[in-house]
């Protein structure tokens, strides 16, 4: 409606009447007021957009079908998977989440596409989901696997799993037509993750350190044959005991030689104190022998007195000894006063060459062997260098073999360590206990009310943004206040149209 005013425009100290001025085309400016007046005004326009969008919401509610949720709750503990042990080392060992980290873990497992496809394998997917049973037959072969992800999709949309806050309850739900199904599904979901959920977190686990433990002992074989030929083209048997050897050798020889150039010398200081010993020595002595001719004269003289005791003094036998007596007598007046008198060689001169000759035997014979000694230390250190040229070779390639033994003997620890955790784990599942089974649901959770709320909210949304884009389309003034706020002049009066 166009709308024709007078208007004053006031200015500093002065005024003035103006013509009549059409201002229609003008954009008016809207208040709340006018907002509200030209959305009443196009009320009718909006109820034909809301009613129309309220009526197809109310007949998708109607074809929506009824599904029942069955419920299943599992007590999660924490268990010795979640344990940390490293297979190197004990860094951080026993380390263990807290309970909501455990629950979310489990949470995140269990949403894995592979137990959905195990459960959907198990029942069927034509008792599931059949119009994707059906659509997969009417598929070619390289369709089926785009309505096999489909249907993944459908089971992740009617499943879910949730804990609470600072609790060990794990719950999951599913959602189909049939009650009966829906909790048969369940069930067998729960099986299914019990049994994927022992694959994930222990039955690769022993499979891998095989695996590794095959290559570090092929690495093994590689670095103890290097070492062997090491060995073998030095004329090695054993560089440890070689070298221990090698060097006892030398300290034997080194010990030895000591002694025997100790032996030496005190061999030459003998021999020089017996030289000295010989030169001081006469080499020929006199040998005096002390005579018994007076001793027989008297042993003569007493046998005559007893003779003439029972003889004569002319008898044969007095006669006889005054004979002796008489050559006895002269004998001893013919001797020298001091006796006999013979020389003859030194017995002391003779010792002394004679322990010479043995200490001269002794100095051949240690300087022979000190000789000898001598030479074969040269020999063992010629050994201990070139043996020790070759330990910086020998101990880098025993250093790789010895911490390959090793990676291979932790890790055959580890690998049997694992495959009795997997095991007793494949056994049992004592951290995971079914606290709910589940069980067929006697109610539906029906999706007709929420489909229609959400069409008439959707409706009434639309109808509003209609009626707001054309209130603010609209190029005439629908109040005085409008076309004050829009000209900035004040209205002085109004009429209504009076155009026919």
């Amino acid at each position: 409606m166009s709308v024709e005013t007078w208007t004053e425009r006031t200015s500093a100290g002065a005024s003035a009447l103006r013509a009549p001025t059409r201002v229609a085309r003008l954009r008016p400016k809207l208040g709340l007021a006018d907002t509200l007046l030209q959305l009443w005004r196009a009320k009718w326009l909006m109820f034909l957009v809301f009613f129309p969008i309220l009526l197809v919401g109310i007949g998708i509610a109607l074809l929506a079908p009824t599904k029942y949720s069955a419920n299943t709750r599992l007590l999660v503990r924490l268990g010795q998977e979640y344990v940390f042990d490293p297979v190197i080392g004990d860094a951080a060992k026993g380390a263990f989440p807290q309970q909501e980290e455990v629950l979310q873990a489990e949470t995140e497992l269990a949403r894995s596409p592979v137990i959905a496809e195990r459960v959907i394998a198990g029942i069927g997917l034509s008792r599931i989901y059949p119009e994707f049973a059906e659509a997969k037959l009417r598929a070619r072969d390289g369709a089926t696997y785009e309505v096999d992800q489909e249907a993944l999709e459908a089971f992740a949309a009617d499943f879910d799993v949730s804990s609470a806050p600072k609790s060990s309850i794990l719950r999951m739900t599913f959602a189909h037509e049939d009650p009966a199904l829906a909790a048969a599904t369940l069930n067998r979901f729960v099986t299914e993750y019990l049994k994927y959920r022992q694959e994930v977190l222990s039955g690769k686990g022993a499979a891998g350190l095989t695996e590794q433990r095959g290559v570090i002992e092929e690495r093994l074989a590689t670095s103890d044959k290097a070492l062997q030929n090491f060995l073998k083209q030095h004329g090695l048997s054993d560089f440890d005991v070689e070298t221990a050897a090698a060097k006892k050798l030398f300290s034997d020889i080194s010990d030895e030689l000591a002694k025997v150039e100790a032996s030496l010398r005190e061999a030459e200081a003998k021999s020089a104190g017996l030289t000295r010993q010989m030169a001081g020595t006469a080499k020929d002595v006199d040998l005096y022998v002390e005579t018994t001719s007076e001793q027989d004269l008297v042993k003569l003289r007493m046998e005559r007195q007893d003779l003439l005791a029972r003889y004569l003094p002319d008898s044969r036998v007095v006669q006889d000894i005054d004979r002796r007596i008489a050559q006895l007598e002269g004998f001893l007046k013919s001797a020298p006063a001091q006796g006999l008198r013979r020389i003859g060689p030194n017995p002391t001169w003779q010792a002394l060459e004679a322990d010479r000759a043995v200490q001269t035997a002794n100095i051949s014979a240690l300087t022979g062997r000190s000789a000898a000694l001598a030479g074969q230390k040269r020999e063992a250190e010629a050994r201990i260098a070139a043996l020790a040229g070759l330990e910086p070779e020998y101990l880098r390639m025993k250093r790789d073999r010895d911490a390959l033994e090793t990676s291979a003997g932790t890790f055959a620890t580890r690998e049997q360590t694992e495959r009795v955790r997997s095991e007793l784990a494949s056994r049992s599942v004592d951290n995971i206990s079914v606290y709910e089974a589940a069980r067929p649901p006697t109610r539906g959770d029906s999706t007709k009310r929420m489909i229609a709320i959400a069409a008439a909210i959707f409706g009434l949304l639309t109808a509003l943004a209609i009626g707001l884009l054309r209130a603010w389309s609209v190029s005439s003034f629908a109040t005085a206040n409008s076309l004050e706020r829009t000209l900035n002049l004040r209205v002085l009066a109004a009429a209504g149209d009076r155009s026919p």
